[in-house]
């Protein structure tokens, strides 16, 4: 008589109830794993070892005493170290 696995239970249902969140997807069954990124408009893949790397840097950061940047802190970390320009929110008429 064949082995049996591990029943199946209800499948995990992931929500991001305020972006930008970060999942990380394990079909247990399958042993397949995978990060996914979340904004307000897609979901994207991200490789593991990307996490990971990121993940040693954060830790390395708080190690030296790293606080996480806020308001204008952003907007300058970005532009100096991403080469980036905020994006300005769009206001819609009646919603001011």
């Amino acid at each position: 008589m064949p082995r049996r696995g591990p029943r199946r239970g209800p499948v995990k249902v992931y929500r991001c109830d305020e972006p930008p969140c970060i999942h990380v997807v394990f079909d247990e069954r399958k042993r397949l794993l995978q990060i996914f990124f979340e904004d307000e408009e897609y979901i994207t893949p991200v490789p593991v070892k990307v996490l990971l790397k990121a993940c040693e840097e954060l830790k390395r950061a708080l190690e030296m005493g790293g606080r996480e940047a806020s308001g204008i802190e952003i907007d300058e970390l970005a532009r100096k170290y991403l080469n980036a320009t905020p994006v300005e929110e769009e206001v819609v008429e009646g919603e001011e």
